[in-house]
């Protein structure tokens, strides 16, 4: 009886300390899918940082891919006007994308933490 008693007090603290390890692999799991998306969601960013960027400083000339310096064709009023619309629809569809990802990866950093936090509170538990 005493034995059994010694047993049973020896595996219960095992099967918490299983279960610990079985949620802590679950959450890192899920820690690093949300660390992937992240990283994801960063390059997204950061190339459409550049397209904005680029479509920026874009000269008017470069709107004319067979233009040169010496023989520069003069457009038609109301084709410039399209074309910097164009621009200026691109520029601004860019900035939205930039907020959307922007606030994606805020949102994504901010359950990394909370699941960084829950592995912390896991690991520490078998100790108490």
């Amino acid at each position: 009886m005493k034995l059994l008693s010694i047993l049973l007090l020896l595996v219960l603290p095992l099967s918490g300390w299983a279960e610990n390890e079985k949620q802590i692999f679950q959450i890192e799991r899920a820690l690093m899918r949300v660390q992937q998306d992240a990283q994801a969601t960063h390059q997204q960013f950061l190339m459409i940082q550049e397209l904005r960027r680029n479509e920026m400083l874009g000269s008017p000339v470069a709107e004319f891919p067979s233009a040169t310096v010496e023989n520069v064709p003069i457009p038609k009023y109301e084709e410039m006007m399209r074309r910097q619309q164009e621009r200026k629809d691109r520029v601004e569809q860019y900035t939205a994308d930039l907020d959307r990802l922007y606030t994606r990866f805020r949102a994504l950093e901010e359950e990394r933490l909370m699941l960084m936090e829950q592995i912390n509170q896991l690991e520490q538990s078998p100790a108490d």
